[in-house]
């Protein structure tokens, strides 16, 4: 009987043919995953349907190519980070607070699509206490030492956080670090006779870290703080030509607030009686930009994703009416600045609502910042929480029980606040608050 293997120049044949035929295939998956411009790209599936932030998450479809250099990925607004590509398959991280049920979308070139469904995305956020004992009053330390009084923050690009007083029978501006573990003083009086400066509102550049204190009370008089110099006080005179000058209502002088604009590098405050001037922060040349709405003032910021957007909160005494305790913005462009504030949130202060922020209703908010994605966050003073307007004008409470005063750390649900006034945000988005009525710095990280 005949043996029924193959000869070996047979079984040699065979495998030539298998070895060829993979590699070609594996060249035809090559060639299949590069992005085909003169084909669209199609989407099939996400997986997981749901997560929180830094979660990773396979975007299943085709056509995707494996340049990642050409490849975005959108939840909402939130950019993605794309890890990487197969050409049918993304993975990608999931971004911090794209907003509540955001649409995926994926940009290849000039293609740009969307999948039907929405991701469910889970935010998550915890309250902890940075420094401070609830005495009421200043002293310089180590974080679980130190006394704070704050009723404004800001941060710059190193992680330093600065805070205002003017309550506790002291006044000054302090610098918080919590890598380095302290608490110090950088100008501070205890007496009227020794205050040579009243600070509210602080700002930063953080291309160059120095920081910008006004003094209220003095229309011209500011204060800046270089970090080449160890933060050493200096004051520093706007100046205004003599008939703007002249122009400020003498009576409702006070510039509670500075800001540091991104858009054209130059300094923006206010004055009750509704003047915005300009400052050069290099030669302190001044000029009134703008008259708008009269009214004492409790937080101002940029966008910085729109830095040409100056956004302040006005007082219960605000005239006309419809700017009470509202959250405004003025465009400082040229071609926009003369059409005024703009009140973005609806009128009725002394009131809770989330909701479109055109619908909202806070109860004195103060202070005011973004954070680098666009978020802005409001301090609710009357309301001991804070709330956030995401990018696409939704407001939602994420820290804090709306009318509800305490002190307790923990998640959004349970924390508590007493009357928080001022806040700051940092690079990395994680947010700090000056909680006068408890007189602590809080940490809000959220996402």
């Amino acid at each position: 009987m005949k043996g029924k293997n193959l000869p070996t120049a047979g079984i040699l044949a065979l495998l030539t043919f298998c070895i060829l035929f993979a590699c070609k295939d594996e060249q035809r998956t090559e060639l299949s995953a590069a992005y085909d411009s003169t084909k669209p790209v199609v989407l099939a599936s996400f997986s997981p349907m749901e997560g929180g932030a830094r979660d990773k998450i396979l975007l299943d479809g085709n056509n995707f190519g494996t340049d990642l250099s050409k490849i975005k990925v959108y939840f909402n607004n939130a950019k993605a980070s794309v890890v990487s590509s197969s050409g049918n398959r993304i993975y990608a991280i999931v971004p911090r607070l794209p907003g509540e049920n955001p649409k995926i979308s994926v940009v290849v070139g000039e293609d740009s699509v969307s999948y039907t469904e929405t991701f469910t995305y889970r935010t998550q956020a915890q309250v902890t206490t940075v420094t401070g004992t609830g005495d009421q009053d200043f002293l310089a330390g180590s974080l679980d030492q130190a006394h704070v009084y704050g009723k404004y923050l800001e941060l710059d690009a190193e992680g330093n956080l600065f805070m205002s007083w003017r309550d506790g029978g002291s006044w000054g501006v302090a610098r918080i670090n919590e890598q380095q573990n302290i608490v110090t003083g950088l100008i501070e009086a205890k007496t009227t006779g020794e205050r040579v400066l009243y600070a509210n509102g602080l700002t930063v550049d953080r291309e160059t870290g120095v920081l910008t204190a006004s003094h209220e009370s003095v229309p011209e008089v500011f204060f800046s703080f270089d970090p080449r110099e160890a933060w050493y006080p200096r004051q520093r005179n706007a100046q205004f030509s003599q008939a703007e000058y002249n122009s400020i209502v003498w009576a409702d002088r006070y510039a509670n607030f500075v800001t540091f604009s991104p858009y054209d590098g130059h300094l923006y405050t206010r004055f009750r009686d509704g003047k915005v001037a300009r400052i050069n922060p290099e030669t302190y040349e001044a000029t009134i930009v703008h008259q708008g709405p009269y009214g004492s003032q409790y937080g101002q910021g940029i966008n910085p994703a729109k830095p040409w957007e100056l956004y302040i909160t006005l007082h219960s005494n605000a005239s006309p009416t419809e700017f009470r305790q509202g959250i405004m913005m003025l465009d400082l462009r040229p071609e926009h600045i003369d059409k005024g504030f703009k009140r973005l949130n609806a009128p009725g202060g002394s009131g809770f609502r989330d909701g479109p922020l055109e619908e909202a209703i806070f109860n004195y908010p103060k202070d005011i910042k973004f954070d680098n994605d666009g978020n802005l966050f409001v301090a609710d003073y009357g309301n001991h929480c804070i709330r956030m307007v995401s990018p696409d004008g939704v407001v939602s409470t994420v820290a804090g029980q709306p009318g509800s005063a305490g002190y307790k750390d923990g998640g959004p649900v349970e924390s508590q606040f007493k009357n928080p006034w001022g806040i700051a945000v940092n690079e990395q988005g994680n947010i700090y608050i000056a909680d006068w009525g408890n007189a602590r710095i809080r940490k809000l990280v959220i996402e």
